[in-house]
């Protein structure tokens, strides 16, 4: 019933989108309804009872149509603009991967993928993945062969070597860009794309100062697509040398900004970030019209002791924007007028390791959530009301940083019982052991909509030192009878000492793969029954030298 109910949901919206020409207000030059998966997505949740019951959030949030999309829709059948030569060869093997040189996405930070159509099959021409590297690049210096800041890869779905998949030459460079206008400036933090997949917004920071930046992909010229480590075209001084790509920036702080990955609000136009400094900032006209820092109307919105601060999540349903600080604070205030700005200890200001690393996670629900390392006993996760942000529940996830080592804990995600009903399932995180600082996992049942203790943490990884990334998500039911994964990367010593990607299918199969340093956030993309190949999770490995800092596709399947 949920599968059917959301399909003719999911059908009749895209006549609708289809009609009006565009989502909401969509300019006619963002017409096209594709499909992006960034940061955003895996911070903005929602059930398949809350969408019954609010079927309006689609006009307002088309991630709600994303979520629909890649959780509860079948893809449709081959046709020609998908590539089919290959399927009888074998998949089996590691898939592919492309160094990032000087950089990669850095840990607790995501790459960015787009299917630029999502009612017909996986393309291997207009579907891409981008990766933001933390590295210098140009300068300001107008260097078109410095170290590039974005890669971005299409012809995605091939297999090893560039076998055994749909896209038999894959994975090729798709644009290699220069992005740097700030001395030592580097993206330390998550992009947001465009719905129609053309332009890119992102921030560079470095100690005096940080910028927003919006990106227009070229159409036109080289792009840079050979290698990220000589080949970067877009001039930062004269966006479109070599090419017809443009690129806005906005100096908005003078501060650094280490945490704060921005947040746009697709329906309004309007993007959000933090910094360094306890300030949340507003630019209006990200995508559509002339980007534009607001100085008006309670904007900036400055967090009295804030520090540093984590990327914020507006709640559509509220209306009210959420972000966490370095002191284990939790902050909301109405983002269409700020006024009293809402305060929550999840962690306690005075110990070591309180802070919030990652975003709160929102549920339109009624609930957003957050983790800390240490409330002064424990490492938790709390549980509050979106509107009140008084707290629900508050659960042990270990000891954390109470024992004197900072412990730093990402997000978890929920299984796929939690989003076919908010009454139900369990919530995945990585916390620490109860009398060791070691990785564990924790599966936190949802009781009447409510998180709860799990009374027998697994362990991840024998070693003290290991830390886990952020925890993705997705249930595909083309593999098995259906198969709910998570994935997340660990550190260290989860395969002999190198670090790991991690999965564990329907609460019971682990697998795990070999990856440097461990992984950035995990980006997954299609369930596909009949196209091989087109299954998979996008990640970059940390490394520790050129050789090992890794754009890397492997399938949901085994993690091959």
């Amino acid at each position: 019933m949920t599968r059917s109910w959301l399909m003719r949901c999911f059908q009749l919206f895209v006549v609708a989108v289809a009609a009006s020409g565009g989502i909401a207000q969509q300019s006619s030059q963002e017409t096209r309804l594709g499909v992006p998966e960034d940061w955003t997505h895996h911070h903005l949740l929602f059930t398949a009872d809350y969408l019954r019951s609010h079927p309006e959030i689609f006009a307002r949030e088309p991630r709600a149509l994303h979520q629909v999309y890649r959780r509860w829709i079948r893809p449709a059948a081959n046709v020609a603009t998908v590539d089919l030569n290959n399927l009888s060869k074998s998949n089996s093997g590691p898939d592919w991967n492309v160094q990032l040189v000087a950089g990669t996405t850095a840990f607790g930070t995501s790459p960015v993928k787009y299917q630029a159509d999502p009612t017909a099959p996986p393309s291997c021409t207009a579907d891409f993945v981008i990766f933001a590297i933390n590295a210098n690049g140009a300068q300001k210096n107008g260097n078109t062969n410095g170290q590039a800041t974005l890669t971005a890869l299409n012809n995605l779905y091939a297999g090893p070597s560039g076998q055994g998949g749909a896209c038999s030459n894959g994975p090729t460079f798709l644009y290699n860009y220069n992005t740097s206008t700030i001395n030592n400036g580097k993206i330390r933090t998550s992009p947001v794309m465009s719905l129609d997949g053309n332009k890119l917004a992102f921030v560079e920071s470095s100690a005096t100062g940080s910028a927003i930046h919006i990106l227009k992909f070229g159409t036109t010229g080289d792009n840079g697509g050979l290698n990220p480590n000589n080949k970067s075209v877009i001039d930062p001084v004269v966006p479109g040398t070599g090419n017809n790509a443009t690129m806005l920036t906005i100096s908005y702080t003078t501060k650094n900004n280490t945490r704060s990955s921005p947040w746009v609000d697709y329906s309004g136009d309007t993007l959000y970030v933090g910094d360094d400094n306890g300030t949340v900032y507003k630019v209006t006209g990200v995508f559509k019209g002339t980007p534009t820092l607001v100085s008006t109307g309670g904007w900036p919105v400055t967090i009295t002791g804030g520090g540093i601060l984590t990327g914020p999540v507006l709640d559509p349903s509220s209306g009210n924007l959420f972000i966490g600080d370095s002191r284990g604070f939790l902050h909301s205030f109405n983002a269409a007028t700020p006024g009293t700005v809402k305060n929550l200890a999840v962690g306690n200001a005075t110990k070591l390791g309180a802070n919030m690393l990652d975003a709160p996670i929102v549920d339109p629900n009624g609930s957003v959530y957050a983790i800390s390392s240490n409330n002064g006993t424990s490492a938790v996760m709390v549980q509050a009301d979106t509107s009140t942000l008084t707290a629900k529940a508050t659960v042990n996830i270990g000891r954390g940083s109470t024992a004197g080592t900072s412990i730093n804990l990402y997000d978890g995600d929920f299984d796929n019982a939690f989003y076919t009903s908010q009454n139900t399932g369990h919530f995945l995180v990585c916390g620490t052991g109860t009398n060791t600082n070691a990785p564990f996992r924790y599966r936190l049942p949802v009781v009447g909509g409510l998180i709860t203790t799990d009374n027998a943490p697994v362990q991840i990884s024998t070693s003290t030192s290991a830390r886990c990334g952020p925890i993705t998500n997705f249930f595909n039911p083309n593999i098995g009878a259906g198969t709910d994964y998570f994935f997340w990367g660990v550190t260290n010593n989860c395969v002999g000492t190198a670090g790991c990607i991690m999965e564990l299918a329907n609460a019971a199969t682990v697998t795990t793969a070999a990856e440097t340093n461990g992984t950035s956030g995990i980006i997954i993309d299609n369930e596909s029954s009949t196209i091989q190949q087109a299954s998979n999770l996008y990640f970059a490995s940390q490394g520790g030298t050129q050789a090992t800092r890794l754009a890397t596709k492997l399938t949901q399947n085994g993690l091959q």
